[in-house]
């Protein structure tokens, strides 16, 4: 097997983790939602958003990434975690 081959088939198991890694904090997610919903927490929280991005763009730095990849990356992986909140939040209560 050629050097381009193993260095292709390395890329595809760190994507399969980073797959993997996203669905976990996904997961994570719809368990947060779940308790807003249960404690009648506003799913917004204030600053959070701007705190999570300082947050991963001061470890992207040290990573050799840049603020712009990682500012738009952030933005949509964001984007989907309101997403699966609103969904859980918005869903009807159960009467039980």
């Amino acid at each position: 097997m050629d050097n381009l081959q193993l260095q292709r088939e390395k890329l595809d198991r760190l994507d399969d983790e980073i797959v993997s890694l996203l669905g976990t904090r996904l997961r994570i997610c719809r368990e947060i939602a779940a308790h807003k919903k249960k404690s009648r927490i506003p799913m917004m929280q204030e600053g959070r958003v701007a705190e999570v991005k300082r947050r991963v763009v001061a470890r992207g730095k040290a990573e050799g990434l840049s603020e712009e990849f990682l500012s738009s990356l952030y933005e949509m992986i964001i984007a989907e975690a309101c997403r699966i909140e609103d969904s859980i939040i918005d869903e009807p209560r159960s009467s039980g």
